[in-house]
């Protein structure tokens, strides 16, 4: 069965980046030896849903099977990029170049349609020969026909997330995980037969890779409302097949039921995080435009500041079932914080998290309390403002974000109705960003410092500069000369 499908969004970004005419070239050069690309899969599905992406991701199929190798070493030549495998057994590369993800897969079974059933879902088993495609662009793209042999063109436009494929999640777990990720990308449901298969197959979550876990738990999170899919994963039984501490949280819940709610509170925090970075994103937050910056930083790949801030506040709490201490009618967690950096730096390093990404989450979760001691002190000194940037440095502005959220979830109040906190973070981030306020740099080195005091070079002269740096934050040096000035009187 054909339809056609709008692809102009998809041709106007390749002809953007040369990639119909490389495509072109490439194709000749398959023709010249005998190899059939397919195009399929995920590009097609979000042009005909007007899916904006960052990058370009296109998925093919190469005919036969045994010359995909040579077919991906053309068109990695012809986008003078390099290409690695994903499964070098099951003829799987990537080619990555600029904007532009290619993935070339040799063709399962012996006709095109036994590689098309064994796709994840029926609105990514939509294809087309490379040929056609190429013939249709540049004439008229908003009509592209494609090949639908799973009535996916219906699911697609239904954003019905369903599997035509029995065995889908058997032959490969992660595809669970998939299926919310294309739900958070496409906003759409998943088929209630195919989550009942969802449900029946989440055990085996645990033979993937966990470096695939990582990238999908990822990409779901990077949705501006994660904590959607994030809740119904749980809900589901799914989200602790990758995120075992939620089952941490349940055994302290069911102990003290009248006193805490653990998961229910570490839950609330993503939701009150994600509150906030919509206000920054709006522009109803303090200096929004500065943190818009810090929270699109990437950290490694794809994951940005804001994506590791959200991993960050679930995994905030984790020490807490293994430092709960019952005093005087009180629940305590004392050292909850050093406890919870080491489970998560575990955990993290199983996920094949980068060092990057493990450095910035572990110092969210160790000085997450600091703000709340901090936010209770009335007419809080400069001193105290910036010894917390001087400690907390580089991370500290996600950090007090995260205490904001931490803050929130232990009150369950709407947001923007904890006044003395907002007002508290107000000021800290009017402190940092206020020009010439928090420096890194002393006004005096450490050759002048020793012309002026005499010390040979060592601990002493580095712990003045330190003094220094100190004075200029809380604003007692302002200019080279009070420097100077200063470390003649001390």
């Amino acid at each position: 069965m054909k339809t056609t499908i709008n692809c102009t969004q998809l041709t106007a970004a390749l002809s953007s980046m040369h990639g119909l005419e490389c495509l072109q070239k490439w194709l000749e050069r398959c023709t010249n030896a005998n190899i059939e690309p397919h195009l399929v899969g995920g590009c097609l599905r979000d042009a005909a849903l007007f899916v904006s992406k960052p990058q370009i991701d296109l998925d093919f199929i190469i005919q036969p099977f045994e010359k995909t190798k040579m077919a991906t070493q053309y068109l990695s030549d012809l986008f003078d990029s390099h290409f690695f495998p994903l499964d070098e057994e099951r003829s799987i590369y990537r080619i990555h170049t600029g904007a532009l993800q290619c993935d070339i897969n040799g063709m399962r079974g012996k006709e095109i349609i036994d590689d098309i059933f064994q796709r994840d879902f029926s609105m990514n088993s939509l294809y087309v020969p490379l040929s056609e495609f190429l013939h249709y662009a540049p004439l008229n793209a908003a009509q592209i026909p494609v090949i639908d042999l799973f009535q996916g063109y219906s699911d697609l436009i239904h954003k019905n997330i369903r599997a035509h494929n029995p065995a889908t999640f058997q032959e490969d777990p992660l595809r669970i995980l998939r299926a919310y990720r294309i739900a958070s990308q496409i906003e759409g449901t998943i088929d209630p037969a195919t989550y009942q298969l969802m449900i029946d197959s989440k055990q085996d979550l645990h033979q993937c890779a966990q470096e695939r876990i990582r990238e999908e738990f990822i990409k779901i999170a990077s949705h501006e409302k994660s904590h959607h899919y994030i809740f119904a994963m749980e809900e589901a039984g799914i989200f602790s097949q990758i995120f075992p501490f939620f089952e941490w949280f349940v055994e302290v819940d069911q102990c003290y039921t009248s006193w805490l709610q653990l998961k229910d509170h570490v839950k609330a925090g993503l939701y009150y995080l994600e509150g906030i970075f919509q206000r920054i994103h709006q522009g109803d937050f303090p200096y929004a435009r500065e943190l818009q910056s810090i929270l699109k930083t990437p950290l490694a790949g794809d994951c940005t500041v804001e994506v590791s801030m959200k991993i960050a506040i679930l995994l905030h709490d984790i020490g807490k079932p293994d430092t709960l201490r019952l005093m005087k009618d009180r629940l305590r967690f004392f050292e909850h914080e050093n406890v919870g950096v080491k489970a998560a730096k575990e955990y993290l390093h199983s996920m094949h998290f980068s060092s990057k990404e493990v450095r910035f989450i572990a110092d969210c979760i160790q000085w997450h309390m600091r703000p709340h001691n901090l936010s209770s002190v009335e007419n809080l000194s400069k001193r105290a403002q910036y010894r917390f940037f001087r400690d907390t440095s580089p991370n500290s502005i996600p950090i007090l974000l995260i205490a904001l959220a931490d803050a929130y979830a232990t009150r369950m109040v709407p947001l923007q109705e904890l006044p003395q906190y907002e007002d508290f973070i107000k000021n800290m981030l009017q402190y940092i960003f206020t020009p010439g306020i928090y420096q890194q740099t002393p006004l005096l080195d450490g050759h002048a410092i020793m012309a002026i005091t005499g010390l040979s070079p060592g601990k002493q002269v580095g712990d003045l500069q330190k003094k220094i740096l100190e004075e200029q934050g809380v604003g007692n040096i302002t200019s080279k000369q009070e420097a100077e000035e200063w470390i003649k009187k001390n």
